[in-house]
């Protein structure tokens, strides 16, 4: 394969972070949009100056001879029967977080995998965020000795300022259904900080947690779960707070993250996620009087520009990009099991969840 033909399926809010990373890859071609509204299809064409064939019905991608791989950006609930039908049609498939809405839909997932001779992976932008990278390097150098505590925040704001993307509020209507969507934050925005756990430390184990059900089904503020990682003398703390009377700055989503990773002989600190709200670099390293900074790039969308490439270079190259099925089904489990921890109050391991 010598250049990729790719068709983008699914063009709402998320498409708009999605596709950039593809439009500039120079050995990718977009060659179809596909979308339930084609006017939506045709006006994001329009805003990206291409002219793909513009289809309504996942089967005309499917059916396209044309077409040698799909970014799904659709609702999650759809995942499943759509991952399975495009590899069974030969398709390379990238599908947007999370994996899907239960693990049975996660196992039927694999077993498509396994049968299929195209390449499978999920979007995760946070894998490729030019911080959280920057903080692998370190922990991996021996910079902070060995970790002993990751502690991801969240905080979500109802206001923000220096907002760069349109949004849809109609995207928000299936995330409310309970039945075609599991949970909420901790859920949807959350597996991206379970992905940023594992590529630092590994795979998680036992969970606890405490989670707030408001009258909004996607609230869940306060919410907070502990874990020990697998095989590691390491804890991992993921929390989430709401200030709805307090704006931020954030060009993408009212939402900043800050993460800590603790270490016998230092600390780490990211200070930049989904937005901007603090006036500090994007990534320090302390250790006790030393206090080092690291002014790397911080946009948020750099983290989607880099997940579209590597798909496109591991198409070509042969290879399998991250995150493969094994770890996104990982990753699905971890939400799940801080909701049962939380309804059970007692430990659940995500491996138990079935």
């Amino acid at each position: 394969m010598d250049r990729v033909r790719l068709a983008i399926v699914g063009c709402g809010n998320i498409s708009q972070l999605n596709a950039p990373g593809y439009l500039q890859h120079p050995r990718c071609d977009v060659v179809a949009l596909c979308d339930t509204m084609p006017e939506r299809a045709t006006r994001r064409a329009r805003e990206w100056g291409i002219t793909p064939r513009i289809y309504s019905d996942f089967k005309q991608v499917l059916d396209d001879p044309a077409v040698d791989a799909v970014e799904l950006l659709t609702p999650t609930w759809m995942h499943a029967d759509q991952i399975v039908a495009a590899l069974a049609a030969g398709k390379h498939v990238s599908a947007q977080k999370p994996l899907a809405i239960s693990v049975p839909e996660a196992d039927r997932i694999a077993a498509a995998v396994a049968r299929a001779r195209t390449t499978f992976r999920v979007t995760e932008n946070f894998l490729y965020y030019p911080p959280i990278l920057k903080a692998k390097e370190l922990l991996d150098s021996g910079a902070i000795g060995e970790p002993s505590l990751v502690r991801i925040h969240t905080t979500r704001a109802v206001q923000i300022t220096g907002q760069a993307m349109d949004l849809d509020p109609d995207a928000m209507v299936w995330r409310r259904d309970p039945g075609r969507n599991p949970g909420g934050p901790l859920y949807d925005d959350g597996v991206h900080k379970y992905a940023t756990a594992v590529l630092w430390i590994g795979e998680i184990g036992d969970i606890s947690a405490i989670v707030t059900r408001g009258t909004d089904f996607l609230a869940e503020t306060p919410a907070a779960a502990i874990w020990r990682f697998k095989g590691r003398e390491c804890l991992g703390v993921i929390d989430y707070t709401a200030a709805p009377e307090m704006t931020i700055r954030a060009r993408y989503y009212r939402a900043d993250e800050f993460f800590e990773i603790h270490g016998s002989r230092g600390i780490i600190w990211v200070t930049r996620g989904t937005g901007e709200m603090l006036d500090m670099p994007a990534v320090v390293l302390i250790r006790g009087s030393e206090t080092v900074n690291y002014q790397v790039p911080a946009d948020w969308r750099l983290g989607f520009d880099g997940a579209a490439a590597d798909f496109i270079d591991s198409l070509l190259a042969g290879r399998q990009p991250a995150q493969d099925i094994h770890t996104a089904k990982h990753i699905l489990q971890v939400p799940l099991a801080i909701y049962e921890a939380s309804r059970v109050g007692r430990a659940v391991s995500p491996d138990s969840i079935k």
